[in-house]
Protein backbone atom coordinates (compact mmCIF):
# COMPACT_ATOMS: atom_id res chain seq x y z
CA UNK A 1 0.00 0.00 0.00
CA UNK A 2 1.05 3.41 -0.62
CA UNK A 3 1.54 5.11 2.53
CA UNK A 4 -1.04 5.90 5.21
CA UNK A 5 -3.27 7.72 2.46
CA UNK A 6 -3.40 4.30 0.48
CA UNK A 7 -4.22 2.15 3.59
CA UNK A 8 -7.25 4.72 4.25
CA UNK A 9 -8.62 4.04 1.38
CA UNK A 10 -8.33 0.63 1.25
CA UNK A 11 -10.67 0.77 4.62
CA UNK A 12 -12.87 2.91 3.15
CA UNK A 13 -13.31 0.02 0.03
CA UNK A 14 -14.01 -2.37 2.83
CA UNK A 15 -16.22 -0.40 4.57
CA UNK A 16 -18.45 0.91 1.68
CA UNK A 17 -18.22 -2.70 0.00
CA UNK A 18 -20.68 -4.44 2.69
CA UNK A 19 -23.92 -3.18 1.65
CA UNK A 20 -25.28 -4.39 5.09
CA UNK A 21 -22.73 -2.12 6.82
CA UNK A 22 -23.91 0.96 4.55
CA UNK A 23 -27.29 0.50 5.15
CA UNK A 24 -27.41 -0.19 8.78
CA UNK A 25 -24.65 2.97 8.80
CA UNK A 26 -27.72 4.80 7.25
CA UNK A 27 -30.14 3.67 9.03
CA UNK A 28 -28.81 4.87 11.93
CA UNK A 29 -29.25 8.26 10.56
CA UNK A 30 -32.87 7.37 9.58
CA UNK A 31 -33.53 6.00 13.00
CA UNK A 32 -32.27 8.95 15.17
CA UNK A 33 -34.52 11.11 13.00
CA UNK A 34 -37.68 8.86 13.01
CA UNK A 35 -37.51 8.14 17.24
CA UNK A 36 -36.56 11.87 17.86
CA UNK A 37 -40.21 13.18 16.00
CA UNK A 38 -41.91 10.33 17.58
CA UNK A 39 -40.65 11.40 20.95
CA UNK A 40 -41.24 14.92 20.22
CA UNK A 41 -44.97 13.96 19.45
CA UNK A 42 -45.32 12.30 22.66
CA UNK A 43 -44.15 15.05 24.98
CA UNK A 44 -46.21 18.01 25.82
CA UNK A 45 -46.54 20.86 28.63
CA UNK A 46 -48.74 23.05 29.81
CA UNK A 47 -46.21 25.39 31.75
CA UNK A 48 -47.26 28.80 30.12
CA UNK A 49 -50.53 27.91 30.78
CA UNK A 50 -50.20 27.62 34.74
CA UNK A 51 -51.16 30.60 36.87
CA UNK A 52 -48.41 30.83 38.54
CA UNK A 53 -45.83 31.52 35.44
CA UNK A 54 -44.77 34.98 35.37
CA UNK A 55 -43.21 36.86 32.23
CA UNK A 56 -39.79 39.41 33.08
CA UNK A 57 -39.57 42.84 30.85
CA UNK A 58 -37.44 40.73 28.51
CA UNK A 59 -40.31 38.22 28.34
CA UNK A 60 -38.64 35.30 30.16
CA UNK A 61 -39.67 33.45 32.86
CA UNK A 62 -39.36 34.75 36.48
CA UNK A 63 -39.75 34.47 40.03
CA UNK A 64 -40.93 38.08 42.21
CA UNK A 65 -42.13 37.64 45.45
CA UNK A 66 -40.82 39.54 47.95
CA UNK A 67 -42.20 41.80 50.98
CA UNK A 68 -42.26 45.65 50.05
CA UNK A 69 -42.01 49.03 51.81
CA UNK A 70 -41.96 51.55 49.27
CA UNK A 71 -44.10 54.92 48.01
CA UNK A 72 -44.04 56.18 44.54
CA UNK A 73 -41.36 58.59 43.34
CA UNK A 74 -41.62 60.68 39.86
CA UNK A 75 -38.45 61.66 38.11
CA UNK A 76 -34.92 61.94 39.63
CA UNK A 77 -34.46 59.93 43.09
CA UNK A 78 -32.21 58.86 45.66
CA UNK A 79 -33.14 56.53 48.60
CA UNK A 80 -30.36 55.77 51.34
CA UNK A 81 -31.16 53.04 53.91
CA UNK A 82 -28.91 51.31 56.58
CA UNK A 83 -29.50 47.33 56.33
CA UNK A 84 -28.64 46.77 60.33
CA UNK A 85 -29.52 43.06 60.26
CA UNK A 86 -30.38 40.43 57.88
CA UNK A 87 -31.18 37.43 59.87
CA UNK A 88 -31.92 34.07 57.20
CA UNK A 89 -33.59 31.32 57.95
CA UNK A 90 -31.93 28.48 58.71
CA UNK A 91 -32.79 24.72 56.54
CA UNK A 92 -31.99 21.54 58.18
CA UNK A 93 -29.40 19.30 55.43
CA UNK A 94 -32.53 16.72 55.20
CA UNK A 95 -35.83 16.47 55.52
CA UNK A 96 -38.62 13.33 55.41
CA UNK A 97 -40.78 13.45 51.95
CA UNK A 98 -44.20 13.92 53.03
CA UNK A 99 -45.31 12.02 49.90
CA UNK A 100 -43.44 8.83 50.71
CA UNK A 101 -41.28 8.96 53.86
CA UNK A 102 -37.81 9.42 52.14
CA UNK A 103 -35.39 11.27 52.82
CA UNK A 104 -34.50 14.33 50.54
CA UNK A 105 -31.40 16.25 50.76
CA UNK A 106 -31.31 19.68 50.48
CA UNK A 107 -29.92 21.57 47.27
CA UNK A 108 -26.99 24.42 48.00
CA UNK A 109 -27.64 26.63 44.78
CA UNK A 110 -25.01 29.06 45.00
CA UNK A 111 -26.44 31.42 41.99
CA UNK A 112 -26.41 35.10 43.43
CA UNK A 113 -30.14 35.23 42.32
CA UNK A 114 -30.94 32.84 45.80
CA UNK A 115 -30.53 33.05 49.72
CA UNK A 116 -32.17 35.76 51.95
CA UNK A 117 -31.64 39.40 50.28
CA UNK A 118 -32.63 42.49 52.19
CA UNK A 119 -31.62 46.52 50.24
CA UNK A 120 -33.44 48.95 48.30
CA UNK A 121 -35.45 48.84 45.08
CA UNK A 122 -36.89 51.15 42.48
CA UNK A 123 -39.53 49.38 40.38
CA UNK A 124 -42.05 49.54 37.62
CA UNK A 125 -45.22 49.55 40.26
CA UNK A 126 -45.60 46.55 42.35
CA UNK A 127 -46.78 44.04 40.27
CA UNK A 128 -44.63 40.52 39.84
CA UNK A 129 -42.21 40.71 36.56
CA UNK A 130 -42.45 43.99 36.33
CA UNK A 131 -39.45 45.91 35.51
CA UNK A 132 -36.89 46.95 38.32
CA UNK A 133 -33.18 48.05 39.84
CA UNK A 134 -32.28 46.76 43.42
CA UNK A 135 -29.04 46.97 45.73
CA UNK A 136 -28.79 44.93 48.42
CA UNK A 137 -27.25 42.82 51.14
CA UNK A 138 -27.66 38.88 50.17
CA UNK A 139 -27.11 36.45 53.05
CA UNK A 140 -24.80 34.20 51.16
CA UNK A 141 -23.27 36.22 48.42
CA UNK A 142 -22.57 40.15 49.93
CA UNK A 143 -23.69 43.27 48.35
CA UNK A 144 -25.31 42.41 45.04
CA UNK A 145 -26.46 45.13 42.08
CA UNK A 146 -29.13 43.40 39.93
CA UNK A 147 -32.13 44.28 37.66
CA UNK A 148 -34.97 42.59 35.28
CA UNK A 149 -33.93 39.36 36.46
CA UNK A 150 -31.03 38.90 34.10
CA UNK A 151 -28.34 41.72 35.36
CA UNK A 152 -26.11 41.01 38.11
CA UNK A 153 -23.23 43.13 39.82
CA UNK A 154 -21.24 42.03 42.34
CA UNK A 155 -20.49 44.69 45.05
CA UNK A 156 -18.12 44.42 48.07
CA UNK A 157 -18.74 40.59 49.71
CA UNK A 158 -19.32 41.72 53.16
CA UNK A 159 -22.74 41.57 55.73
CA UNK A 160 -24.94 43.52 57.35
CA UNK A 161 -24.82 46.09 58.76
CA UNK A 162 -24.87 47.93 55.57
CA UNK A 163 -25.63 51.22 54.23
CA UNK A 164 -26.88 51.18 50.58
CA UNK A 165 -28.12 53.59 48.10
CA UNK A 166 -30.18 53.70 44.75
CA UNK A 167 -29.85 56.96 42.77
CA UNK A 168 -32.17 57.23 39.86
CA UNK A 169 -31.28 60.31 36.89
CA UNK A 170 -33.37 60.05 33.99
CA UNK A 171 -33.30 56.09 33.15
CA UNK A 172 -30.56 54.98 34.76
CA UNK A 173 -30.05 53.93 38.14
CA UNK A 174 -26.58 54.02 40.35
CA UNK A 175 -25.89 51.77 42.95
CA UNK A 176 -23.51 52.68 46.17
CA UNK A 177 -22.55 51.02 49.47
CA UNK A 178 -20.86 52.41 52.49
CA UNK A 179 -19.47 50.85 55.80
CA UNK A 180 -20.11 53.67 57.86
CA UNK A 181 -22.79 55.55 56.00
CA UNK A 182 -19.69 58.54 55.33
CA UNK A 183 -17.36 56.64 52.34
CA UNK A 184 -19.05 55.73 49.47
CA UNK A 185 -18.16 52.89 47.01
CA UNK A 186 -19.89 52.80 43.64
CA UNK A 187 -21.17 49.28 42.34
CA UNK A 188 -22.67 49.71 39.62
CA UNK A 189 -24.99 51.59 37.21
CA UNK A 190 -27.70 49.58 35.44
CA UNK A 191 -30.67 51.13 32.39
CA UNK A 192 -33.78 48.97 33.40
CA UNK A 193 -35.98 48.26 30.16
CA UNK A 194 -39.51 49.59 31.36
CA UNK A 195 -38.65 52.34 34.21
CA UNK A 196 -42.06 54.76 34.24
CA UNK A 197 -41.48 58.49 34.73
CA UNK A 198 -43.36 57.66 37.78
CA UNK A 199 -41.93 54.51 39.72
CA UNK A 200 -41.90 52.74 43.38
CA UNK A 201 -38.65 53.08 45.47
CA UNK A 202 -38.52 51.57 48.65
CA UNK A 203 -36.67 48.91 50.68
CA UNK A 204 -37.88 45.23 50.81
CA UNK A 205 -36.72 41.66 51.82
CA UNK A 206 -37.25 38.43 50.04
CA UNK A 207 -35.81 34.94 50.95
CA UNK A 208 -35.52 31.95 48.41
CA UNK A 209 -37.41 28.91 49.44
CA UNK A 210 -35.16 25.74 49.69
CA UNK A 211 -35.27 23.18 47.18
CA UNK A 212 -35.25 19.37 48.32
CA UNK A 213 -34.46 16.67 46.10
CA UNK A 214 -34.61 12.56 46.45
CA UNK A 215 -33.50 10.30 43.68
CA UNK A 216 -33.93 6.88 43.18
CA UNK A 217 -36.27 4.23 41.93
CA UNK A 218 -36.13 5.21 38.76
CA UNK A 219 -37.14 8.67 39.08
CA UNK A 220 -36.46 12.19 41.46
CA UNK A 221 -38.84 13.79 43.78
CA UNK A 222 -38.04 17.57 44.11
CA UNK A 223 -39.93 20.03 47.05
CA UNK A 224 -39.60 23.56 47.85
CA UNK A 225 -39.96 24.43 51.74
CA UNK A 226 -41.06 28.67 52.01
CA UNK A 227 -38.43 30.31 53.83
CA UNK A 228 -38.62 33.51 55.50
CA UNK A 229 -36.09 35.94 56.20
CA UNK A 230 -36.32 39.11 58.82
CA UNK A 231 -34.09 42.72 58.17
CA UNK A 232 -33.99 45.73 60.41
CA UNK A 233 -33.75 48.93 58.47
CA UNK A 234 -32.98 52.76 59.53
CA UNK A 235 -31.17 56.09 58.97
CA UNK A 236 -33.69 56.20 56.25
CA UNK A 237 -33.46 59.22 53.93
CA UNK A 238 -35.65 59.84 50.34
CA UNK A 239 -35.56 62.96 48.11
CA UNK A 240 -37.22 63.23 45.27
CA UNK A 241 -40.93 64.32 44.01
CA UNK A 242 -42.44 61.73 47.00
CA UNK A 243 -46.02 61.53 48.69
CA UNK A 244 -43.91 61.25 52.00
CA UNK A 245 -46.06 57.98 52.98
CA UNK A 246 -44.47 54.50 53.00
CA UNK A 247 -46.83 51.72 52.08
CA UNK A 248 -46.37 48.27 52.93
CA UNK A 249 -47.37 44.95 51.34
CA UNK A 250 -46.02 42.29 49.11
CA UNK A 251 -45.09 41.52 45.80
CA UNK A 252 -46.42 37.93 45.54
CA UNK A 253 -46.34 35.70 42.31
CA UNK A 254 -49.71 35.31 40.82
CA UNK A 255 -51.89 31.88 42.30
CA UNK A 256 -50.15 32.86 45.91
CA UNK A 257 -52.34 35.61 47.13
CA UNK A 258 -54.69 33.40 48.36
CA UNK A 259 -52.36 30.37 49.58
CA UNK A 260 -52.70 29.63 52.92
CA UNK A 261 -50.10 29.80 55.77
CA UNK A 262 -50.50 26.08 58.21
CA UNK A 263 -51.81 26.33 61.75
CA UNK A 264 -48.63 27.59 63.73
CA UNK A 265 -46.67 27.96 61.43
CA UNK A 266 -44.52 31.21 60.83
CA UNK A 267 -46.13 34.18 58.79
CA UNK A 268 -43.85 34.91 55.83
CA UNK A 269 -44.55 38.69 55.92
CA UNK A 270 -44.35 41.12 58.47
CA UNK A 271 -43.83 45.28 59.17
CA UNK A 272 -43.57 46.97 62.29
CA UNK A 273 -41.81 50.47 62.57
CA UNK A 274 -40.41 52.01 65.89
CA UNK A 275 -38.07 55.23 66.42
CA UNK A 276 -37.55 55.46 62.68
CA UNK A 277 -36.32 51.82 62.74
CA UNK A 278 -38.56 49.42 60.51
CA UNK A 279 -38.45 45.70 60.47
CA UNK A 280 -39.35 43.93 57.70
CA UNK A 281 -40.55 39.59 57.29
CA UNK A 282 -40.10 38.45 53.85
CA UNK A 283 -40.54 35.32 51.88
CA UNK A 284 -39.83 34.57 48.16
CA UNK A 285 -37.48 34.86 44.90
CA UNK A 286 -36.25 37.84 42.52
CA UNK A 287 -34.36 36.14 39.62
CA UNK A 288 -34.82 33.99 36.01
CA UNK A 289 -36.62 30.90 36.38
CA UNK A 290 -35.59 27.83 34.54
CA UNK A 291 -38.63 25.56 34.11
CA UNK A 292 -36.87 22.35 34.20
CA UNK A 293 -37.40 20.78 30.94
CA UNK A 294 -34.77 21.05 27.84
CA UNK A 295 -36.47 21.36 24.63
CA UNK A 296 -33.22 20.53 22.44
CA UNK A 297 -32.39 17.33 24.72
CA UNK A 298 -36.22 16.41 24.12
CA UNK A 299 -35.58 16.64 20.07
CA UNK A 300 -32.80 13.91 20.26
CA UNK A 301 -34.55 11.46 21.67
CA UNK A 302 -33.59 8.82 18.70
CA UNK A 303 -29.76 9.44 19.56
CA UNK A 304 -30.29 6.17 21.63
CA UNK A 305 -31.26 4.43 18.63
CA UNK A 306 -29.20 5.35 16.34
CA UNK A 307 -26.38 4.45 19.03
CA UNK A 308 -27.41 0.89 19.06
CA UNK A 309 -27.38 0.59 14.91
CA UNK A 310 -23.79 2.17 15.25
CA UNK A 311 -22.67 -0.30 17.85
CA UNK A 312 -23.40 -3.26 15.39
CA UNK A 313 -21.45 -1.79 12.63
CA UNK A 314 -18.61 -1.04 14.71
CA UNK A 315 -18.21 -4.50 16.10
CA UNK A 316 -19.00 -6.27 12.44
CA UNK A 317 -16.66 -3.92 10.37
CA UNK A 318 -13.66 -5.82 13.34
CA UNK A 319 -14.56 -8.80 13.81
CA UNK A 320 -16.22 -9.89 10.00
CA UNK A 321 -11.99 -10.21 8.36
CA UNK A 322 -11.74 -12.59 11.75
CA UNK A 323 -14.56 -14.75 10.72
CA UNK A 324 -13.68 -15.02 6.77
CA UNK A 325 -9.80 -14.84 7.14
CA UNK A 326 -9.39 -11.81 5.28
CA UNK A 327 -7.58 -10.32 8.00
CA UNK A 328 -4.17 -12.23 7.56
CA UNK A 329 -4.01 -10.64 4.04
CA UNK A 330 -4.70 -6.96 5.70
CA UNK A 331 -1.82 -7.45 7.58
CA UNK A 332 0.81 -9.04 5.37
CA UNK A 333 -0.15 -5.87 3.44
CA UNK A 334 0.29 -4.17 6.26
CA UNK A 335 2.65 -5.92 8.43
CA UNK A 336 2.62 -2.31 11.03
CA UNK A 337 -1.11 -3.33 12.74
CA UNK A 338 -0.81 -0.27 14.69
CA UNK A 339 -1.40 1.46 11.00
CA UNK A 340 -4.43 -0.80 10.47
CA UNK A 341 -6.10 -0.31 13.57
CA UNK A 342 -5.68 3.64 13.58
CA UNK A 343 -6.77 3.99 9.80
CA UNK A 344 -9.89 1.56 10.76
CA UNK A 345 -10.64 3.75 13.64
CA UNK A 346 -10.86 7.10 11.23
CA UNK A 347 -12.59 5.76 8.43
CA UNK A 348 -15.36 4.63 10.93
CA UNK A 349 -15.13 7.33 13.07
CA UNK A 350 -15.34 9.58 10.25
CA UNK A 351 -18.16 8.07 8.64
CA UNK A 352 -20.06 7.59 11.88
CA UNK A 353 -19.69 11.32 12.34
CA UNK A 354 -20.95 12.46 9.22
CA UNK A 355 -24.34 10.28 9.02
CA UNK A 356 -24.62 10.78 13.11
CA UNK A 357 -24.02 14.51 12.60
CA UNK A 358 -26.95 14.16 9.27
CA UNK A 359 -29.47 12.41 11.77
CA UNK A 360 -29.15 14.58 14.71
CA UNK A 361 -29.41 17.71 12.48
CA UNK A 362 -32.75 16.56 10.85
CA UNK A 363 -34.13 15.42 13.61
CA UNK A 364 -33.60 18.64 15.98
CA UNK A 365 -34.97 20.46 12.86
CA UNK A 366 -38.30 17.97 12.46
CA UNK A 367 -39.26 17.77 15.87
CA UNK A 368 -38.81 20.84 17.19
CA UNK A 369 -41.90 22.35 15.47
CA UNK A 370 -43.45 19.28 17.04
CA UNK A 371 -42.33 20.41 20.66
CA UNK A 372 -43.39 23.77 20.09
CA UNK A 373 -46.46 22.88 18.97
CA UNK A 374 -47.03 20.72 21.78
CA UNK A 375 -45.99 23.46 24.61
CA UNK A 376 -42.56 23.79 24.44
CA UNK A 377 -42.73 27.16 23.41
CA UNK A 378 -42.33 31.01 24.13
CA UNK A 379 -42.02 32.74 26.80
CA UNK A 380 -41.31 29.48 28.62
CA UNK A 381 -39.18 27.58 26.31
CA UNK A 382 -36.58 29.98 24.24
CA UNK A 383 -37.36 30.10 20.22
CA UNK A 384 -33.53 28.82 19.73
CA UNK A 385 -32.46 28.66 16.39
CA UNK A 386 -29.88 25.72 14.55
CA UNK A 387 -27.57 28.78 14.82
CA UNK A 388 -27.30 29.33 18.23
CA UNK A 389 -24.41 27.97 19.93
CA UNK A 390 -25.55 25.92 22.47
CA UNK A 391 -27.41 24.24 19.84
CA UNK A 392 -24.39 23.79 17.85
CA UNK A 393 -22.83 22.35 20.66
CA UNK A 394 -25.45 20.14 21.34
CA UNK A 395 -25.74 18.76 18.15
CA UNK A 396 -21.91 18.46 17.21
CA UNK A 397 -20.60 16.94 20.75
CA UNK A 398 -23.80 14.89 20.19
CA UNK A 399 -22.91 13.52 16.75
CA UNK A 400 -18.92 12.77 18.23
CA UNK A 401 -20.72 11.19 20.91
CA UNK A 402 -22.32 8.45 18.66
CA UNK A 403 -18.85 8.29 15.84
CA UNK A 404 -17.00 7.69 19.63
CA UNK A 405 -18.89 4.72 20.53
CA UNK A 406 -18.75 2.72 17.54
CA UNK A 407 -15.06 3.20 17.49
CA UNK A 408 -15.64 1.74 20.65
CA UNK A 409 -17.36 -1.27 19.50
CA UNK A 410 -14.96 -1.95 16.59
CA UNK A 411 -12.01 -1.87 19.41
CA UNK A 412 -13.85 -4.12 21.33
CA UNK A 413 -14.81 -6.58 18.29
CA UNK A 414 -10.57 -6.35 17.75
CA UNK A 415 -10.64 -7.67 21.32
CA UNK A 416 -13.34 -10.01 21.77
CA UNK A 417 -13.04 -11.70 17.69
CA UNK A 418 -16.63 -12.20 18.70
CA UNK A 419 -19.47 -10.15 16.83
CA UNK A 420 -22.33 -10.92 19.43
CA UNK A 421 -20.44 -10.82 22.45
CA UNK A 422 -19.26 -7.65 21.49
CA UNK A 423 -22.21 -6.16 20.62
CA UNK A 424 -23.82 -7.29 23.49
CA UNK A 425 -20.84 -6.52 26.01
CA UNK A 426 -21.08 -2.91 24.07
CA UNK A 427 -24.64 -2.00 24.47
CA UNK A 428 -24.36 -3.30 28.04
CA UNK A 429 -21.80 -0.90 28.82
CA UNK A 430 -23.83 2.19 27.64
CA UNK A 431 -27.41 0.84 28.83
CA UNK A 432 -26.78 -0.43 32.41
CA UNK A 433 -25.01 2.33 33.97
CA UNK A 434 -28.23 4.53 32.54
CA UNK A 435 -30.59 2.06 33.91
CA UNK A 436 -28.68 1.75 37.16
CA UNK A 437 -27.85 5.31 37.59
CA UNK A 438 -31.85 6.57 37.38
CA UNK A 439 -32.02 3.96 40.60
CA UNK A 440 -29.35 5.08 43.10
CA UNK A 441 -29.96 7.34 45.84
CA UNK A 442 -28.64 10.93 46.07
CA UNK A 443 -25.53 11.82 44.17
CA UNK A 444 -24.43 8.00 43.57
CA UNK A 445 -25.71 8.67 39.45
CA UNK A 446 -22.94 11.69 39.18
CA UNK A 447 -20.00 9.35 40.42
CA UNK A 448 -21.41 6.70 37.70
CA UNK A 449 -21.63 9.12 34.69
CA UNK A 450 -18.25 10.03 35.40
CA UNK A 451 -17.15 6.90 35.20
CA UNK A 452 -19.21 5.30 32.44
CA UNK A 453 -20.07 5.41 28.56
CA UNK A 454 -23.30 6.79 29.71
CA UNK A 455 -21.80 10.25 30.49
CA UNK A 456 -22.06 11.08 26.94
CA UNK A 457 -25.69 11.48 27.10
CA UNK A 458 -25.14 14.76 28.61
CA UNK A 459 -24.24 15.85 25.17
CA UNK A 460 -27.53 16.10 24.49
CA UNK A 461 -28.01 18.72 26.92
CA UNK A 462 -28.30 22.51 26.26
CA UNK A 463 -28.95 23.81 29.89
CA UNK A 464 -26.63 23.28 32.93
CA UNK A 465 -25.76 20.05 35.06
CA UNK A 466 -28.75 19.93 37.61
CA UNK A 467 -30.10 17.56 40.73
CA UNK A 468 -33.84 18.12 39.71
CA UNK A 469 -34.63 15.66 37.08
CA UNK A 470 -35.14 12.03 36.84
CA UNK A 471 -32.06 11.59 33.87
CA UNK A 472 -28.78 10.28 35.77
CA UNK A 473 -26.42 12.05 33.11
CA UNK A 474 -28.60 15.59 33.73
CA UNK A 475 -26.40 15.12 36.66
CA UNK A 476 -23.13 16.21 34.57
CA UNK A 477 -21.87 18.57 31.63
CA UNK A 478 -21.70 17.96 27.96
CA UNK A 479 -17.91 18.47 28.04
CA UNK A 480 -17.68 16.19 30.80
CA UNK A 481 -19.61 13.59 28.99
CA UNK A 482 -17.52 13.50 25.80
CA UNK A 483 -14.21 13.56 27.67
CA UNK A 484 -15.35 10.16 29.69
CA UNK A 485 -16.51 8.92 25.92
CA UNK A 486 -13.18 9.61 24.64
CA UNK A 487 -11.27 8.25 27.15
CA UNK A 488 -12.79 4.80 27.02
CA UNK A 489 -12.76 4.84 23.29
CA UNK A 490 -8.83 5.83 23.88
CA UNK A 491 -8.29 2.85 26.68
CA UNK A 492 -10.18 0.50 24.10
CA UNK A 493 -8.04 1.30 21.11
CA UNK A 494 -4.90 0.83 23.44
CA UNK A 495 -5.81 -2.53 24.28
CA UNK A 496 -6.45 -3.46 20.69
CA UNK A 497 -3.67 -2.72 19.49
CA UNK A 498 -1.91 -4.12 22.39
CA UNK A 499 -3.90 -7.33 21.34
CA UNK A 500 -3.17 -6.85 17.56
CA UNK A 501 0.96 -7.03 18.75
CA UNK A 502 0.31 -9.95 20.79
CA UNK A 503 -1.64 -12.01 18.62
CA UNK A 504 -0.65 -13.85 15.25
CA UNK A 505 -3.65 -12.44 13.70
Amino acid sequence: MSGFGGLIRAEWVKLRSVNRWLITLFGAAVLTIGLSLLGANGSNTDVNEKPNFVVGPHGEPVADGFSYVHQPVTGDVTLTVKVSSLAPQDEPAERTNPGGGSTMTRLDDPSPWNAASAGIMIKDGATSGASYAAVFVNSAHGVRLQSDFRTDIAGKSTTAPQWLRLTRTGNVVSAYQSADGTSWEKVGEVTPAHLPATAEVGFYVSSSPTLYVSRGAGGSSVGAHLTRAVATFDDIALTGATTGDWQTGAVRQPGDEGREIKAGAPETTGFSESGGVYTVTGAGRIGPQDVGDDPVEASLLGVIAGIMALIAVGVLYATSEYRRGMIRTTFAAEPRRGRVLAAKALVLGGTAFVLSLVGVVAGYLIARPALRKNGFAPPAFPDESITDPVVLRVLLLSAAFMALLAVFAMAVGVLLRHSAGAITLTIVLVILPMIVGSILPGTLPRLLMYTTLAGGMATQRSKPPTQTLAEPWALIGPWAGIGVVAAYTAVALGLAWWALRRRDV
